[in-house]
């Protein structure tokens, strides 16, 4: 399976975090292993860091079986609150 597929996982996950809104500023991505169709991807987003001007950095990581395919960071701006 082409390696920017599983790579949309990532982006689906960051998009429901913070919310509708969201501001995809950058994204490393570090393959590690293939993934075949009929594999199992789990995605994972963890917020690494909020910086002061509202960015927030990302870890991110995706397993098949319980093994990094795939890593990375991400950097977004969340959307404004609601008053």
């Amino acid at each position: 399976m082409h390696g920017l597929l599983t790579a949309s996982f990532l982006s689906t996950a960051i998009a429901t975090l913070p919310g509708p809104g969201t501001v995809y500023v950058s994204q490393s991505i570090n393959f590690r292993a293939p993934v075949r169709i009929g594999d199992t991807v789990e995605a994972r987003v963890t917020v690494a860091e909020i910086s002061e001007k509202g960015r927030v950095r990302m870890t991110t990581v995706c397993t098949v079986a319980g093994k990094v395919v795939m890593d990375g960071e991400a950097l977004v701006f969340p959307p404004p609150r609601a008053s």
